[in-house]
């Protein structure tokens, strides 16, 4: 009976082991932006959405480079088993990225750097380590800015007298997987919806902020199609030495108060209809001290985004107990035969009265992404990839109407939709329109892009407009273990900080070095 018995327990912790996943691949990472264009080459299985990442990793790609993770976590042999084959120990890459402005803060999704002057990086390396269904990452992150002066107005624009330092936990978790489920603590970097340079509710622009999470690891297959989710609950807490991204780089005394974020993204992929995702994301952020406001019972305490009402006058109490709600719904049409993919997605930063209000004003505190890529196959293993995405989230013409203010920011909620002080959604900057159109030559593991990019900042509230034009180059090579990537953004301000005929140049550039064990 005994041996019988462990016998059983054996299999068991054969069967978990199998199903546990492995380590993530970090959103915004050179793996991950890999992936995508592969996707649309049609190299990859194209049932996976790409709109709720990170992925967790080796995921259900039937790639066909030999390149692609195919389900290769360890293509130089950097795993260690133990006990068996229950556990195993994986050094993760260690990762460099330099950052410079030569006269004003520019560039975003870049996690734990700062909107700074000059010279900044961020480093991190780490491992991770599973035994069955549990696993565990351990991958923190340093900050150092030297947050250089620059030209500051009454309306734009602060900077610290000395440097910016601090310590992350980065892209770190602990968690329980199985077969195509996983809930544990994290504080990785999440990126939710369909767009590359941009999205709406959430991507890498801020830290990774500590939350409890359920999502899927892979696609979840049913009789009418497949979905993708997560589901989070965390922490948002204010840096008291930096600026706010969404108050045009002042600060803002006092603001110390921490908040509770409640949030979700699902995505449905209907059998029917190959290659297309349709979902919605939403997020509710509340401050600690009036969540017991929320009434009885741990679901509207702890995970109200998914029982509170869309519109207000079914939620006519939420402004009084200091609610910020942030929707949006997406599409993304990956058609696989002609290497190409459109998608959208559209948001509001506020509720609705009512159906009639969302039908007669679909503009009002509305604000979206659009784009498109295509890939071509220009001989073997070489391929052109094109983009196009346009992001707007200042205010519509409706505004003449009714004033629904910046996207993110809130009056029941001073620091915005922020953590640490940096806007966790779309990261140009307080009401920023961008437009950015793009092509890279890839061959093998050699890339040259080529971007073209105009930002609009916060049109809607000054006299002149100020205006960013840029040209800007790509290139990445990867050799053995190490992968080197660049970006040299050449930018012309126009009328900068809103100043009448000042316009100022800045050369914005990015080197990012991986190495793999």
């Amino acid at each position: 009976m005994i041996n019988h018995l462990r016998r059983i327990i054996f299999g068991i912790s054969i069967l978990l082991a199998f199903y546990g996943k492995a380590q993530t691949i970090q959103v915004g990472s050179l793996t991950e932006n890999d992936l995508r264009w592969q996707q649309v080459a049609g190299l990859l299985d194209s049932s996976v959405s790409f709109t709720s990442r990170s992925f967790i990793a080796p995921i259900d790609f039937s790639g066909k480079r030999k390149d692609s993770l195919s389900g290769k976590t360890d293509p130089f042999g950097n795993t260690v088993h133990f006990a068996g084959k229950l556990g195993k120990l994986t050094l993760l890459p260690v990762s460099l990225i330099q950052q410079f402005n030569t006269h004003h803060p520019y560039g975003w999704n870049n996690g734990g750097m700062i909107a700074a002057n000059g010279y900044q990086a961020i480093a991190s390396a780490g491992v991770y380590a599973s035994f069955g269904p549990l696993e565990v990452q351990l991958q923190p992150e340093f900050v150092y800015a030297a947050d250089a002066a620059y030209d500051t107005t009454d309306v734009y624009g602060s900077y610290r007298s000395n440097a910016y330092h601090k310590f992350f936990p980065g892209q770190s978790s602990i968690r329980f997987s199985m077969f195509s489920l996983s809930a544990g603590l994290s504080t990785e970097n999440l990126w939710w919806g369909p767009g590359v340079h941009s999205s709406l509710l959430m991507s890498n622009n801020a830290p990774g902020f500590m939350h409890v999470f359920f999502r899927s690891q892979k696609p979840v297959r049913s009789g009418i199609g497949s979905f993708e989710w997560q589901l989070i609950a965390g922490k948002l807490t204010p840096d008291p030495a930096l600026p706010y991204e969404n108050k045009n780089l002042k600060r803002s005394e006092g603001l110390t108060s921490q908040r509770y974020l409640s949030a979700f993204v699902l995505s449905y992929q209907p059998k029917w209809v190959p290659g297309l995702f349709v979902g919605m994301t939403r997020a509710l952020q509340r401050y600690r001290a009036d969540m017991d406001k929320s009434g009885a019972g741990f679901l509207n305490k702890y995970i109200p985004v998914l029982f509170k009402a869309f519109d207000k006058q079914n939620a006519s109490f939420d402004d009084t107990m200091g609610t910020d709600q942030l929707a949006s719904f997406f599409m993304r049409w990956l058609l696989v035969k002609a290497q190409t993919e459109f998608y959208v997605e559209y948001g509001y930063n506020d509720y609705k009265q009512n159906l009639r209000d969302y039908l007669t004003s679909p503009t009002h505190a509305a604000a979206y992404i659009v784009g498109a890529k295509k890939t071509i196959s220009l001989k073997a293993d070489t391929y052109l990839d094109l983009g196009i995405e346009i992001t707007q989230v200042s205010q519509s013409p409706d505004q003449i109407v009714r004033s629904s203010g910046n996207w993110y920011e809130h009056t029941q909620i001073q620091e915005g939709y922020t953590f640490q002080n940096q806007i966790m959604g779309a990261g140009a900057g307080y009401g920023a329109n961008v437009q950015s159109v793009s092509g890279t030559w890839i061959s093998g593991n050699k890339k040259l892009g080529v971007l073209l990019e105009r930002v609009n900042r916060d049109p809607d509230r000054h006299a002149y407009k100020w205006i960013d034009l840029s040209i800007g180059f790509l290139p990445q090579w990867q050799f053995d273990h190490i992968i080197l990537a660049g970006k040299f953004q050449f930018i012309n301000s126009k009328q900068y900080a809103w100043e009448k005929d000042m316009n100022r140049f800045n050369f914005h550039s990015r080197i990012s070095f991986q190495y793999q064990f």
